[in-house]
């Protein structure tokens, strides 16, 4: 007599297989921590003792730059060099002046202590720096997007980009502070007017190519609007374009103002004191026989530059969903 199917696949089952028995607890437990998208990134980012070394050098320098003052504070020179009562001009570093102080071509700042003048500058360009970078991405990242997007703008941008590369941009800077005076708010007007188009030209190109992908296509076939397309599927994958450009942003609109200074279009040097007209007005100056004079703003600027643009690297790297685990 033939068995029943159902006996003889039990029976192989008893045979083959020995229940060992099942938790419930065991089996909603996960054999590995949630997958976190930022926690990832800082623990890549952690990883590197190098980027360590340039946070802290940038946590110094900020740190530094509201100390510094209070440290040493502005000091004009009361001795006299000669019977024409002239200010005691290039002191080099010392107990007394640790960088040293301004020569008589660093009009008005003659005589005045460097590492006053250094830290107090440091402040004023860190926040025109931070202020600019962040409007910079914010209207990179939002004409951008719209420019990538929505293919009618891109006859208007194009020819709007063409002209302006096609300009230098210092004869962009000079011919609008012509018209304007200069202030904190007029600096970053004209730092910012064209300092976007870099980060919106790239960001275009980005979306360009990843908006006909198989996935957008499907979103847009489900009804899915323009703004829940660029923010949720083609953004994401710029973050780390994103953060880079940011972190580069800063050093860079520090050494603009550096070029404006140069020029004599940044702010009046008799009432505020940035980096850019203290390098400026040193390399003007003696400095070939007083090193110190353009050694004191370099000390602040280039690790803080340096730092910036390795830290920006890095974090290329750590945002990059590729490198995680």
């Amino acid at each position: 007599m033939a068995k029943n199917i159902d006996d003889v696949v039990e029976f192989n089952t008893k045979d083959l297989f020995t229940v060992v028995g099942s938790s419930d607890d065991e089996v909603e437990k996960l054999e590995s921590t949630p997958y976190s998208y930022w926690g990832e990134t800082f623990k890549q980012l952690w990883k590197n003792p190098l980027t360590i070394i340039c946070v802290a050098v940038i946590i110094l320098i900020v740190v530094m730059a509201f100390v510094g003052p209070l440290i040493k504070q502005y000091k004009i020179i009361t001795e006299y060099k000669t019977t024409f009562q002239k200010w005691e001009s290039y002191l080099t570093p010392s107990a007394e002046h640790f960088f040293g102080t301004a020569g008589d071509g660093m009009q008005p700042y003659n005589g005045q202590d460097l590492w006053t003048l250094v830290w107090k500058g440091t402040q004023l360009s860190l926040l025109l720096g931070t202020v600019v970078a962040l409007i910079d991405t914010f209207f990179g990242i939002l004409i951008g997007s719209m420019w990538g997007y929505f293919k009618w703008l891109d006859p208007i941008l194009i020819e709007l980009r063409n002209f302006i590369n096609n300009i230098p941009s210092i004869l962009l800077y000079i011919l609008l502070m012509q018209f304007l005076s200069p202030s904190f708010w007029t600096i970053v007007l004209v730092l910012c007017s064209f300092g976007w188009m870099g980060l919106a030209g790239f960001i275009r190109n980005q979306i360009i190519i990843i908006r006909n992908r198989e996935y957008n296509i499907a979103s847009q076939t489900l009804g899915s609007s323009s703004r829940a397309m660029i923010t949720h599927n083609l953004l994401p994958y710029l973050i780390s374009v994103i953060v880079t450009v940011v972190s580069t942003a800063i050093p860079g609109a520090i050494s603009s103002e550096v070029g404006l200074a140069y020029f004599n279009l940044s702010f009046k040097a008799d009432e505020r004191v940035t980096l850019g007209q203290v390098l400026t007005l040193a390399a003007k100056d003696k400095w070939n026989v007083y090193p110190h004079l353009l050694l004191a703003p370099m000390v602040v600027m280039a690790p803080l530059t340096i730092c910036f643009f390795y830290l920006g690297l890095a974090l290329a790297d750590a945002t990059d969903p590729k490198n995680h685990r």
